[in-house]
């Protein structure tokens, strides 16, 4: 087998690769001896079928069998041999099968770039610190008496913002009604920002039985495309008008969430134990998203392999569907590539410049900061052993905690030589970023 490797291009890696004929026939007649003895043809015994009769009659479907098997056999070799990793499948062309002649191909595909990267030196970074305190306790208890509200039918004159209203609506265009317009005993929470900007504010003040037009605009982003920036009527009738009720921070309230004793300074101390630990991972992450950042902008003219890009967004449609319960009821691939191709190109840059900074600064995984990390992730939850059991029982899910722990050493390891500013934030901030 001859072999030529060239590289058309900085991540480009192209084999022609020649198989003398001998090789192709020996092939080919093994390949017909093998099919002589399991093929079953009229008037012959099995197994005793002439090689002349199965040449003729299966030699062509043979040959285009050992095609594959020629092209990945020796693909394989070679990309042994030269020590090549690919990205994603070969793109073969140039095939040269004829009878008699010795067979040959190219293979054309990428590859990982080798980077030195560029490290940071005296670069500015923003580390942001955040602690839990009294009053963070107080507005999560807040969130979770809202959360757990009950409704009763209000007595009260006219609506107010935080009242719930059933409404039946029919919206209009130029006098005539579109498509999604209407809806009847509709449940809306005025204040929620669940519709368009001024339908709540025009039923603030009416009463149950009340019915009126509004007019309202709706937005240029609006999803609709025959809706944009199009001014409507809507005629509103209001059937129920109801008043939240929040819950007492009583001992019912409290054993809801777990608190066995119902005490609310149990209550708050759990509370802020899982607010810290929230907080902690939230930090963690942002904190080593800023040092990546900086990373990826003193390294933003190196190369990024196509097909690694493809293969990311290719993913990401796939956990899309997933995070938003599409299912088998929609295919990934209907979604549009755009969406997904600016977070793809980050990832696959990261983790080119990530695995490039390792080698460099010559780091593996630190034993007790894997421990720490499946130890942190186990407390959440209620039986932290189990957890702790899953990670090392298994070396693909240890490897997970691995990459995380060398990312994290990382990060600490390029703040080192970086000019850090820290900056304060609440933690409602905190966590509003996060969501952001």
């Amino acid at each position: 087998m001859q072999v030529v490797l060239e590289s058309p291009s900085a991540l480009e890696r192209q084999f022609t690769i020649t198989i003398p004929t001998g090789d192709v026939e020996t092939e080919f007649e093994a390949k017909l001896a093998e099919t002589a003895k399991r093929v079953r043809i009229d008037g012959f015994r099995p197994g005793k079928v002439p090689a002349s009769v199965v040449r003729q009659r299966y030699g062509q479907a043979i040959r285009q069998e050992i095609v594959s098997d020629l092209m990945e056999k020796s693909l394989g070799q070679a990309l042994s041999e030269h020590d090549v990793k690919p990205i994603g499948q070969p793109k073969i062309d140039d095939v040269k099968f004829e009878e008699g002649s010795d067979f040959s191909f190219k293979a054309t595909f990428e590859v990982f770039p080798e980077l030195d990267p560029a490290l940071i030196d005296g670069d500015e970074i923003e580390q942001t610190k955040c602690k839990v305190g009294a009053a963070d306790i107080k507005e999560m208890i807040a969130t979770l008496r809202e959360q757990r509200k009950s409704w009763k039918e209000s007595a009260r004159a006219a609506s107010k913002e935080g009242d719930r209203v059933t409404i039946n609506f029919e919206g209009f265009i130029d006098g005539e009604a579109f498509d999604g317009g209407k809806g009847e005993d509709h449940e809306l929470v005025l204040g929620s920002g669940s519709m368009i900007p001024g339908f709540e504010d025009g039923i603030v003040g009416m009463k149950k039985g009340d019915a009126k037009d509004i007019e309202v605009t709706f937005p240029e982003d609006y999803h609709a495309e025959n809706l944009k920036g199009k001014a409507a009527t809507f005629k509103i009738e209001v059937t129920k008008l109801e008043r939240g009720e929040l819950p007492a921070v009583d001992e019912e309230f409290i054993k809801a969430f777990g608190v066995e004793s119902g005490d609310e300074k149990d209550f708050k101390a759990e509370l802020k134990e899982q607010m810290e630990r929230e907080l902690s991972l939230t930090l963690k992450n942002m904190n080593k998203t800023k040092v990546f950042d900086v990373l990826l902008d003193k390294n933003a003219e190196a190369p990024v392999p196509d097909a690694a890009i493809k293969s990311e967004i290719h993913a990401l449609k796939h956990q899309a569907v997933e995070r938003f319960g599409g299912g088998q009821q929609f295919d990934p691939h209907q979604l549009p590539d755009e969406l997904f191709t600016e977070q793809a190109e980050r990832r696959v840059r990261l983790g080119i410049l990530l695995g490039a900074t390792v080698k460099k600064l010559e780091l593996q995984a630190d034993t007790d900061r894997v421990r720490a990390l499946i130890d942190e992730m186990a407390a959440a939850y209620d039986d932290p052993e189990q957890v702790v059991n899953f990670y090392y029982s298994n070396d693909e899910n240890l490897k997970q905690v691995e990459a995380l722990a060398v990312e994290e050493q990382v990060a600490e390891k390029l703040l080192e030589s970086a000019k850090v500013k820290t900056i304060d934030m609440s933690y409602a901030d905190v966590m509003k970023s996060r969501q952001g």
